[in-house]
């Protein structure tokens, strides 16, 4: 999937699926992948509050437990909610964890709902957490794309530093991860 119907995707579907407001410029290359590390893996539960136009208030949990085999391949499970600020759920569901990567106190997760895990199959959640250190709440970033269930999905890990997004804290919860 070119990365102009990656985020045009992601703008669409803001708000129906767990969405985040995008501040990122298109251009027509797909996303470098990021290579997944073996040995890698993590594990949370964590919530944040969107603070952006068309989703003030929208609090988003994802709990993940994903590992990276000795052989690059991704494994796990990565759920999801979506509650608007009166606490109506409007999304969750379920992906499976593709890919990994753990470099220093940053770690990057990509997740791809699957057929059954929830009306949005091969939507793709890209998630990059920062460790707080002591005292500090980690911070996350986001990225989602298709839901396209004629298309396969990326799999492969992204960062989400080319695209300028707006980092939170994660509150409550934490994150563990390593290699």
């Amino acid at each position: 999937m070119r990365i102009r119907t990656l985020l045009v995707a992601m703008l669409a579907g803001a708000v129906a699926a767990v969405g985040a407001p995008v501040s990122a410029q298109a251009d027509d290359q797909d996303p470098p992948e990021v290579p997944a590390t073996p040995g890698a893996w993590i594990a949370g539960v964590g919530g944040f509050v969107y603070d952006e136009p068309g989703t003030l208030g929208h609090q988003i949990r994802f709990d993940v437990l994903g590992w990276v085999d000795r052989h690059g391949t991704g494994h796990g499970v990565f759920r999801f909610r979506h509650a608007l600020p009166d606490g109506h759920v409007v999304s969750e569901g379920q992906a499976e964890v593709t890919c990994v990567s753990v470099v220093g106190d940053t770690a990057l997760v990509t997740a791809v709902v699957p057929d059954g895990g929830s009306p949005m199959v091969n939507h793709v959640f890209v998630v990059k957490i920062i460790e707080g250190g002591p005292g500090r709440a980690d911070q996350i970033e986001t990225l989602q794309a298709g839901g396209d269930p004629t298309r396969p999905a990326k799999r492969y890990c992204i960062d989400t530093a080319p695209y300028d997004l707006s980092r939170y804290p994660v509150r409550p919860g934490g994150y563990a991860f390593g290699t």
